[in-house]
């Protein structure tokens, strides 16, 4: 069972505070060490925010100053601790996690699938988003969320829900929890153009060649579509702008799965899976030596095209 009163006996009393997140960071994984360092500073504790990076994600990239890709410099002795958030591995903290070995650590995640880590944890796979547990903590604690950090939160609880698109019927407490930070300064008319309002037209034209190379099968049940470093130089475009692809292919009457190939570097590419209720993305991607959630997942996979899109599609199919 969670205990927040366990989260602030591991922050209180330290001499500082080192929180990670993931590598290839995206709004909720920000908003939430944002939040856990708003959290640490109101019971006493300084901060140190790490990320691996790159901001390269059109709705977080103002966020890059306030982040250190290292620790160096930073005294990590007796008295310092970790916070890893939104992560399901600890290997996903990427080229800063050799710099919380032997840290103590405490975890805070909602992801499905992954290992269990760290000293102390608050995870819960059924929470929305990383954003929301942290406001739980917040409020388990009564520590007060000035409009800042309630601007996150929302932030981070949008991304991670796809803008509320992913969530079901036992979803009432989640629009409570939007309740309360609207209450504390912020709106979702905010929160909207932080997760959408920041798109370049390149981005657009980018977006328009996945959509027209868009392969159908099983009836438009699953949809696949890629983006190589070619497209890229091409538009002139940033590396980052699927989930927009996502959120548009997921509509096509009759879809059940999307599937979304990004050549990262030659031979090797970034698999991200979207589904509609009833397919389980996250195993898929486990299988792959990924992970993620139910509806949202992905891995790396290293090959041709035609060798990744053969080998993902095979192992999809059979779940329509």
């Amino acid at each position: 069972m969670n205990d927040a009163a366990g989260v602030r006996r591991f922050i209180e009393g330290r001499r500082l505070l080192v929180v990670a997140g993931h590598k290839e960071p995206d709004g909720d994984c920000i908003a939430s060490q944002l939040a856990v360092a708003a959290l640490a500073g109101r019971l006493g504790t300084p901060s140190l925010l790490l990320s691996a990076g790159p901001f390269d994600r059109p709705e977080i990239e103002d966020f890059a100053g306030r982040f250190s890709a290292s620790a160096e410099g930073a005294d990590l002795g007796p008295g310092a601790a970790a916070v890893i958030v939104d992560c399901s591995t600890p290997d996903r903290t990427g080229s800063v996690g050799p710099a919380l070995a032997g840290l103590a650590c405490l975890v805070i995640d909602h992801h499905s699938s992954g290992e269990v880590f760290g000293d102390v944890r608050y995870v819960d796979p059924a929470a929305p988003s990383t954003s929301a547990l942290v406001l739980a903590i917040h409020e388990s604690l009564g520590v007060p969320v000035d409009r800042d950090t309630a601007r996150l939160l929302l932030f981070g609880l949008c991304t991670d829900t796809g803008f509320f698109r992913h969530l079901g019927t036992d979803s009432a407490e989640t629009f409570r929890a939007v309740a309360r930070l609207t209450e504390r300064g912020t709106s979702t008319a905010e929160a909207f153009m932080m997760v959408y309002g920041r798109r370049s037209l390149a981005s657009r034209k980018l977006l328009a060649r996945m959509l027209e190379r868009t392969l159908s099968l099983a009836n438009d049940a699953l949809l696949v579509s890629w983006q190589t470093l070619a497209d890229r130089e091409a538009v002139g475009a940033a590396p980052r702008g699927e989930e927009d692809l996502y959120r548009l292919l997921q509509t096509v009457k009759g879809n059940r799965a999307v599937v979304f190939l990004k050549e990262e570097e030659a031979g090797r590419w970034s698999v991200g899976l979207r589904s509609n209720p009833g397919i389980d993305v996250g195993v898929v991607a486990l299988g792959f030596g990924g992970g993620g959630h139910r509806q949202a997942a992905g891995c790396d996979i290293a090959g041709t095209l035609e060798s990744v899109r053969a080998a993902v599609v095979a192992a999809l199919l059979p779940l329509l």
